[in-house]
């Protein structure tokens, strides 16, 4: 098994070269024109080298605040050659430069005559990533948002596969969390120790979906240092078979970065009980369709209102039975 990227890079910052010349280390993966090299700059930034052939379209020099690519005449083992050359320019983002790397050296792994052509078309892939905006830190009660949905994306991984994930469409600003092809859920989480109650935010959360019934998932979460936090759940799921970059992908719609998740990794939960509920007339709301006259809830603002589920009837929700949209299966 090939090393990570991301402690290839921590060993090479360890010893950074003079200014103007990188500290390298072979990669194990060949391109048509020679090794791959893993790298670090004189100022400890991660790099990937890529041998390639002169171009005839003139170097290569693009840059984002996060990200350098170009071309430039390098010196290795005595010998002057081309390079594409790869560099992470913002240090909060190192580690996740590792994964880029990690997938930048699988894609030449696959195509060694096309080795420009993997590295951009994987860049391509990752850019957006790499680029969002990150604010401020998420708070506990925010990250247990994230846990509740991660935890019942869990489940429906461990019953449908990584494909279950393509279900999760809250963070693509769809008004519901998961979309089916014959039901959809919305996610809650409290960390109220006495009560289920969960809070209820707009008008649109609880209206009736396109197709087939509306389920609320609740848990009721805990602070606990023996339980998992975000960053754990999102490994867990990619030890599942869920693409990474799709997983960070959705979560950044949550307003979620894995460039903060050392910051996360001490916000630890652990479930005390979960409940799901059908969401029908009988279920108290607050949507379009509930209120009177016709058209009110868009004259009100800032819609937001607690549900007691304590005494509510649960419903049998079988996440092993949804169909998961295109994927043919139950």
């Amino acid at each position: 098994m090939r090393e990570s990227s991301s402690s290839v890079f921590d060993f090479l910052a360890k010893d950074v070269s003079a200014a103007g010349s990188f500290h390298s280390r072979k990669s194990g993966i060949s391109a048509a024109e020679g090794e791959v090299l893993c790298a670090v700059d004189a100022g400890g930034r991660p790099t990937v080298l890529v041998p390639v052939e002169i171009s005839n379209g003139g170097p290569l020099d693009w840059h984002s605040k996060s990200l350098s690519l170009q071309t430039l005449e390098l010196v290795v083992d005595g010998v002057q050659r081309p390079f594409m050359i790869l560099r992470c320019i913002d240090p909060k983002l190192h580690h996740q430069f590792g994964l880029l790397a990690d997938d930048v050296l699988n894609a030449i792994e696959l195509d060694p005559e096309r080795a420009p052509n993997a590295v951009s078309a994987t860049l391509d892939r990752w850019k957006n990533l790499f680029e969002a905006d990150r604010g401020a830190l998420l708070g506990p009660e925010q990250l247990a948002g994230i846990m509740a949905e991660l935890s019942v994306l869990h489940e429906l991984v461990r019953c449908h596969g990584p494909q279950a994930i393509s279900a999760w469409q809250g963070p693509h600003g769809n008004r519901h969390d998961f979309v089916f092809a014959d039901c959809s859920i919305e996610v809650k989480a409290t960390t109220n120790h006495n009560n289920m109650v969960v809070t209820i935010h707009g008008g649109r959360q609880l209206a009736a979906p396109d197709r087939g019934d509306l389920y609320l998932r609740a848990l009721q979460l805990e602070r606990s240092p023996n339980g998992t936090s975000v960053p754990g759940k999102v490994e867990e799921l990619i030890a599942l078979g869920v693409s990474r970059l799709e997983l960070l992908t959705v979560l950044g719609g949550a307003h979620y970065s894995d460039a903060e998740s050392s910051a996360y990794e001490g916000v630890k939960f652990s479930t005390l009980s979960t409940g799901s509920y059908l969401v029908d007339v009988s279920f108290p709301r607050i949507t379009a369709e509930t209120l009177i006259p016709s058209g009110t809830i868009e004259r009100l603002g800032s819609i937001s209102y607690s549900i007691d589920l304590g005494h509510m009837e649960e419903a049998d929700l079988d996440l092993s039975t949804v169909l998961i949209a295109n994927s043919g299966q139950n």
